[in-house]
């Protein structure tokens, strides 16, 4: 079972709870100022946990990989991974 938050400066997603092969959906829209921003803290246990920016139009380097402004981030065993849907691959993407 994973634990996932995620929010912005405005906005709280709320803590949810995510199961084996589930999933956690939520839909925002970017900011016509290009400056939105979100993370999320996910965490399995005490011990194991990553802090990300789930969306941010001003990386560039997060940015290229989303599609449409669509974003799909995969929690592996291993590690965190954005789904390119286009491409048909998941991206290692933990940093």
């Amino acid at each position: 079972m994973l634990t996932v938050h995620c929010k912005s400066k405005d906005d709280n997603m709320g803590t949810h709870w995510v199961g084996p092969k589930s999933e956690y959906e939520w839909r925002f829209r970017p900011s016509i100022f290009g400056n939105t921003l979100f993370w999320c803290h996910v965490w399995k246990g005490d011990d194991s946990q990553i802090v990300y920016d789930a969306y941010y139009a001003g990386d560039d380097k997060l940015y290229d990989r989303v599609y449409m402004d669509n974003s799909y981030w995969v929690v592996k065993d291993d590690d965190l991974y954005l789904r390119q849907f286009w491409k048909g691959i998941d991206v290692f993407f933990h940093h």
